[in-house]
């Protein structure tokens, strides 16, 4: 909903301070193997734009193929596997889920006539049903997109868990068997989610099997039939009842962790929503989530959590708003407050301003925090999936009674009002500017440098080769971002031996997380990056051993890394190792000669 989310080859080629320094990017992330630019609700028409100038989208072959590739914590494959098959049902779930609630606001009559009873209402009642009691052909659906399998096959298995004839035959007493001998275990999948993806992940390999064996002559009548009449039975006999235990199993140490201490659960889990968000950990509670709302009919945890987090987030936002006297600051701030108490989108407010200040960060969690702990004392119930925010505070609304209703607006003022006013305190700077906002902690060292480096601008400064071997030209590197110097001018080297020294006095600005690549900035602030290798970031670190430490001082000719080149050239990776002053642009008169980088002489 705000984000674009890039599959990258090497996530140390974006320049972050860039990115973040253009206007209408509120920062980045990198999660679930992603690279996440945070655009904000705009985000749609910045795709639309992204994809007809470059020509990439998330439907192109090569992101397929490199996206398969990677290989991803199981965790975190989940997660994303699970947002994939239920992020694009959010509408439909949300349209359905909103049905209802106003078929409970118009209530059982209707300008005095029994509603409950009409053609109308039992219609539109069809309607709020529908997305949530076919939510398995839906899954299935989503599923094999994100799969890039067979959606009509995929559909066509799922469909047979609620066809009404197996509904009928799965809901009787007598024992059910398939080809006279096999059990099938009796239950309910209509709302199910889990048993759908289950057999979807089941037909994209049974689909790879069987086009390796069935001959090209019959792959367009025998393949399809192949696929289903080998996934449809393991499905019903084997995955739909796994699929379906794993859902209740869910839903039971969910419901166990609510009924231990319901305002402990919900004031702890609400404080730290943001940061669930933030690592995408709140997708593993949407299939509960889901499940709970077709029975017993509500949740308990992920919507009145989101509730008084997003609200929180908008109040926080709204404090720095009317502290600070930096106009800039002031234009960002509103705007992503009011996104996130009206539309529940609370990345402009997290990424733009309370992460970075930190303070209403802070504020913001603890008024959540206060308003989980209301929650969890009043069992406070959400009846509809939509974003929680003020304009979907129906979705608070009960069958039964006004009281749910009252408790959600209690929680949402006491959200909004408790961290406006925290935010505003602990915001104790008066001229809060937008640079602040702008910069990260770690800005500050880059910062330093480049003022250093115009101080030092007119001083000679000598690079030599960091590494011994032969010396190439950066146009013989076999990578067009560093051939064409895009990220600055240098030279590469291809090692004769797996060391890397000092070039020069200077500080370790950055060490990437996979050990491939260092930033280094000179005491009179040149900023060089050595990038060991190429592509050599599909090696997680494993042939790196790194002998200096973020924020540590050098000297020149001191030990800094140490890599496997046998073990790189083992993996398939290049060894061609660039080195490239980043800062370049900030000196006049910067030459290659052959093994060195001479500046200002």
């Amino acid at each position: 909903m705000t984000r674009l989310r890039f599959v990258l080859k090497d996530q140390s080629v974006p320049d972050q301070k860039k990115l973040e320094s253009i206007k209408g990017v509120m920062g980045t992330n990198i999660a679930g193997g992603q690279y996440q630019v945070i655009i904000g609700n705009s985000v749609g028409n910045v795709y639309k734009e992204l994809v007809a100038m470059s020509g990439i989208s998330d439907t192109t072959a090569d992101y397929k193929v490199e996206q398969e590739k990677q290989k991803v914590n199981p965790i975190v494959a989940a997660l994303d596997f699970i947002a994939g098959c239920m992020t694009p049902l959010f509408t439909a779930i949300i349209a359905g889920g909103l049905i209802k609630v106003l078929l409970v606001i118009f209530g059982p009559t209707l300008l005095g006539v029994l509603f409950s009873e009409s053609d109308t209402y039992i219609l539109m009642n069809a309607l709020g049903d529908a997305p949530f009691y076919f939510l398995p052909v839906l899954v299935a659906f989503t599923a094999s997109k994100k799969l890039n399998c067979n959606s009509f096959l995929a559909v066509m298995v799922s469909s047979v868990l609620i066809y009404p004839d197996v509904i009928t035959l799965l809901g009787s007493d007598q024992a059910t068997h398939l080809f006279g001998i096999i059990p099938v275990v009796h239950g309910s999948y209509s709302s199910s989610i889990v048993p759908a993806m289950l057999a979807t992940i089941l037909l994209k390999y049974v689909e790879i099997i069987v086009d390796k064996i069935v001959p090209d002559w019959s792959k367009n009548f025998l393949k399809p039939l192949l696929i289903v009449i080998i996934t449809a039975p393991i499905t019903l006999c084997l995955l739909a009842p796994l699929g379906l235990m794993v859902g209740n199993g869910l839903q039971f140490v969910i419901d166990a962790i609510y009924n231990f201490a319901p305002w402990l659960a919900m004031m702890l889990f609400s404080a730290a929503m943001p940061f669930i968000v933030m690592t995408g950990m709140h997708w593993a509670f949407v299939p509960a989530c889901l499940l709970g709302l077709a029975n017993p009919g509500y949740d308990l945890l992920l919507l009145p959590a989101m509730l008084t987090s997003n609200i929180a987030q908008a109040g926080a936002t709204f404090g720095v708003a009317a502290k600070t006297k930096d106009k800039e600051l002031r234009e960002m701030a509103i705007p992503a407050g009011i996104s996130a108490l009206l539309a529940g989108v609370t990345e402009p407010a997290m990424y733009g301003i309370t992460l970075r200040l930190r303070k209403p960060m802070i504020a913001a969690c603890i008024a959540s925090g206060i308003g989980g702990l209301i929650m969890g004392i009043t069992s406070l119930k959400a009846y509809a999936f939509a974003t929680p925010c003020l304009t979907a505070i129906v979705q608070f609304i009960s069958p039964d009674s006004g009281k749910n209703m009252i408790c959600a607006v209690v929680v949402l003022i006491v959200s909004l009002v408790l961290s406006f006013v925290l935010s505003f305190i602990m915001t104790k700077n008066n001229n809060v500017q937008l640079e602040t906002v702008k910069a990260e902690a770690s800005r500050g060292k880059v910062q330093e440098s480049e003022k250093v480096a115009e101080q030092g601008a007119g001083m000679p400064t000598e690079i030599t080769a960091p590494i011994k071997g032969e010396v190439i030209p950066l146009t013989e590197v076999k990578d067009p971002t560093f051939a064409t110097g895009i990220l600055g001018e240098g030279f590469a080297v291809v090692p004769a031996e797996g060391k890397v020294y000092a070039p020069f006095d200077g500080t370790c600005d950055s060490i990437f997380d996979t050990l491939h690549a260092m930033a280094l900035i000179s005491d009179n602030g040149v900023e060089l990056l050595i990038h060991v290798g190429l592509e050599t970031v599909s090696l997680k670190g494993v042939p790196f051993t790194v002998h200096v430490e973020n924020g540590q001082h050098f000297k020149k000719g001191d030990l800094l890394l140490e890599f496997d080149i046998e073990a790189i050239l083992k993996a398939g990776c290049e060894i061609q190792t660039p080195v490239i002053v980043a800062n370049a642009d900030k000196y006049e008169h910067l030459t290659v000669e052959k093994d060195r980088i001479v500046i200002g002489g």
